[in-house]
């Protein structure tokens, strides 16, 4: 081709030999040029979700440098994108799309429970595929956000269940090891699983009667867990009896890793004995038993490691017969007082 623009001679090989082909591409080149000349960039080449997907979490991993767990959180987020839109180029994915992803979605069931993928997990995985496009809308891969005009599904209601005492009792004698020892210290502790599995011996001091909780996602987490005798107890056998420096440690090879998914041993175990509450009750029950002694919500929050009264108002489930006693105990005072008015 050959032709001037702009007062410059332009003469360059379309690398074809048919000169309708050769034609093409000089106007092609044209517009190129011109679009240029305005200060308009031509459109850069839409690449595959997949790929849009994999920069998004380079970038996250760079972002999140110090939130390694949000940088997770987007990993397990992003899988089930790349899973359903695939090799989908992102310039052809509609709302409608992004609609039949939820539909999808929300019929799958988690491996690890066996229960449909709760709103809250869709949800993060809608924000992750939002900023996703965002990001492609900002460097002009896209001209719109197909997924900007769809909400939030609303949040899934939180079912606990407390356990009872004979449940727990009947719960404890059935668990192995090392989940028995974690259920106790949910019990009499509160503590997360995932803090107690990465306890190190560093951090417990059973003659003082406390364990420090650090490497928390908030500074509110990061706190001083004060010991009951029993929980004392578990946490002393265990540094006799472990050799590395997790006190719950992956398994007998490798005791420099510590334990993950003690829900593997729950899951069989309550099936077995026929009870149906999921591990992470044992830490409802606590708050829940708390409350029921008579301590503030502002201390339970504390203890739990939540910065905000409105987690706490999550976890705390009196009992029926407490609930019971209140109104009985209420009635008893209110009588008093009458008996004394007279």
């Amino acid at each position: 081709m050959k032709f001037y623009f702009d007062g410059e001679l332009i003469q360059k090989s379309t690398q074809v030999s048919n000169k309708k082909d050769a034609q093409t591409i000089e106007s092609a080149y044209r517009t190129q040029l011109a679009l240029g000349k305005i200060g308009i960039k031509p459109k850069p080449k839409a690449q595959t979700l997949k790929r849009a997907v994999e920069d998004f979490l380079q970038r996250s991993k760079i972002e999140h440098a110090n939130k390694p767990n949000t940088h997770t959180r987007n990993i397990y987020s992003c899988k089930p994108l790349t899973k359903f839109f695939g090799e989908t180029k992102v310039d052809s994915i509609a709302q409608k799309d992004v609609e039949r992803f939820i539909a999808w979605r929300s019929g799958q069931t988690s491996r690890k429970t066996g229960e449909f993928i709760s709103r809250d997990c869709i949800n993060l995985e809608l924000i992750a595929l939002k900023t996703i496009f965002k990001r492609l809308v900002s460097s002009g891969i896209l001209s719109e956000n197909p997924a900007r005009e769809i909400k939030q599904l609303p949040k899934s209601e939180r079912t606990f269940h407390v356990i009872t005492y004979d449940e727990e009792r009947i719960y404890l004698m059935a668990c192995p090891q090392p989940l028995r020892d974690v259920a106790i210290l949910m019990l009499a502790t509160g503590m997360r699983p995932k803090e107690i599995c990465q306890l190190k011996r560093e951090n417990v001091s059973t003659e003082k009667g406390f364990v420090q909780i650090v490497g928390g996602k908030t500074k509110a987490s990061n706190r001083k867990v004060w010991l009951s005798d029993k929980a004392a107890d578990v946490l002393r056998v265990r540094m006799e009896k472990c050799q590395g420096e997790y006190l719950f440690p992956k398994n007998e090879r490798e005791v420099e890793k510590p334990l993950v998914q003690p829900d593997k041993l729950h899951s069989p175990t309550v099936k077995r004995i026929g009870l149906q509450f999921r591990l992470y009750d044992a830490r409802h029950t606590f708050a829940s038993r708390v409350l029921e002694h008579g301590i503030d919500l502002l201390t339970l929050a504390a203890l739990l490691g939540h910065s905000s009264l409105n987690h706490v108002m999550i976890y705390s489930h009196p009992s029926e017969s407490h609930k019971q006693e209140a109104i009985q105990r209420m009635q008893r005072t209110g009588k008093q007082k009458q008996f004394k008015a007279a």
